[in-house]
């Protein structure tokens, strides 16, 4: 635990550091994460021989239009890494699993590739990155009062089957702290109270999923822990699970909904 809290110190002093300086330092991290995270996700569904030329050429193209051109642009680089998938699938042959190979490999391009292009195109929503540390901070809270008003509640398991340890009680715990941290750092963005609200329920939601989505994976090639990069956490995707589901429904909703 001591590990894991030094860790997510240093994880959140880091956080504040380069989303408020922005540019190209910014750029920088959000990409290599997502190029790391990928490769954690090739080495755990390395049973299904993915193509992983490809799903590095999707991200990085992903995050690169992201931050320099526009979410149409992103589109245009999912498209490009279909068409690679597509086109290392032909060389492949017709083998047996190639199918399989090319929708894993497609998995791990859209996963990680959309969640820190969210993340990327959250940055430019203000100023100062406030709205993006909100997301950040308010992901994180949810996670940490989760694991202990479960650890000391928590007595109804929220998925037995994925991860025994989660409770609705830990849940109820993590959500109602990270909407309450949302609304009151939403006071100093360009978010009103109600919109704040709204976000807040969005990443309540949306984060605990996102952490289920790794688990399901994880229970699927039965292996713990992503990575071991980060000292206490794991790997990239351990850490940054529900982090991107909620970069990414934070994005929908905040230009769909609340157009800012």
């Amino acid at each position: 635990m001591t590990t894991r809290i030094i860790t997510g110190v240093v994880l959140g002093v880091i956080a504040v550091v380069v989303v408020v300086h922005g540019g190209l330092i910014f750029f920088a991290l959000m990409a290599a994460l997502a190029l790391l995270g990928l490769g954690e996700f090739y080495r755990l569904t390395k049973r299904y021989r993915p193509l992983p030329l490809a799903g590095f050429l999707g991200v990085a193209l992903m995050v690169s239009m992201a931050w320099f051109y526009s979410p149409i642009a992103v589109f245009g680089a999912i498209c490009a890494g279909v068409l690679f998938t597509a086109l290392l699938g032909l060389l492949a042959g017709p083998k047996r699993g190639v199918t399989v190979r090319m929708s894993v490999t497609l998995l791990g391009m859209l996963y990680l590739g959309l969640g820190f292009s969210a993340a990327l195109m959250l940055r430019p929503l203000d100023t100062d990155g406030l709205i993006l540390l909100t997301v950040i901070f308010g992901t994180w809270a949810g996670d940490t009062m989760a694991y202990f008003t479960g650890r000391f509640f928590g007595s109804t398991p929220m998925a037995p089957v994925l991860s025994p340890k989660k409770t609705w009680e830990g849940f109820a715990g993590g959500a109602i702290s990270t909407v309450l941290l949302v609304v009151f750092i939403g006071l100093y963005t360009p978010l009103g109270a109600a919109d704040s609200l709204i976000l807040g329920a969005v990443i309540a939601v949306a984060g605990p999923l996102g952490d289920l989505f790794e688990s399901l994976i994880k229970r699927d090639v039965q292996i713990k822990d992503s990575g071991r990069g980060l000292p206490g956490h794991g790997g990239v995707l351990d850490r940054f699970d529900a982090l991107m589901w909620a970069s990414v429904a934070s994005y929908f909703v905040l230009t769909l909904i609340v157009r800012l």
